[in-house]
């Protein structure tokens, strides 16, 4: 009994300490500033978050306009989110940006998000086009 209330009281603990903590932009990885710098400004940045749960990290950065861009603990991007408007597109594979606008020409992308297996990019009319991790279409979701 007691060694189950021993794991109970470490998963609480690990639980209670795994929230986001506001860090200063300089702290994200070299890698995550080149890549606000280079697509939205660092002058835009409103606030970062680091998330570290102990098994894994991640970083959260909120832009004045609404955007949020997620970063994992090595600093690569897995989302951006425009929170409905459009995004800029120049680190996502020209594979999907070709496919986007070719398929759907009034539209812009306004979040991308991608994985281990995937990339998924989410339109302006609703649609949610995935791709596989070599830019390949797979299917669309509305």
């Amino acid at each position: 009994m007691k060694k189950i209330l021993s794991v109970i009281m470490l998963g609480v603990a690990m639980f209670t300490f795994a929230q986001d903590k506001v860090i200063n932009y300089n702290q994200l990885p070299q890698n995550s500033q080149q890549f606000v710098n280079k697509y939205f400004g660092a002058k835009q940045v409103g606030s970062v978050l680091l998330d570290d749960d102990f098994f894994s990290k991640e970083y959260k950065v909120y832009l004045a306009n609404g955007t949020k861009v997620e970063f994992d603990g090595d600093g690569s991007w897995k989302e951006v989110d425009g929170n409905r408007n459009t995004i800029p597109t120049g680190f996502v594979p020209a594979k999907i940006t070709n496919y986007v606008k070719r398929s759907f020409p009034n539209t812009k992308i306004i979040k991308v998000e991608k994985d281990n297996n995937s990339i998924e990019a989410k339109l302006n009319n609703g649609l949610e086009v995935k791709f596989d991790r070599n830019g390949n279409f797979v299917k669309i979701d509305d």
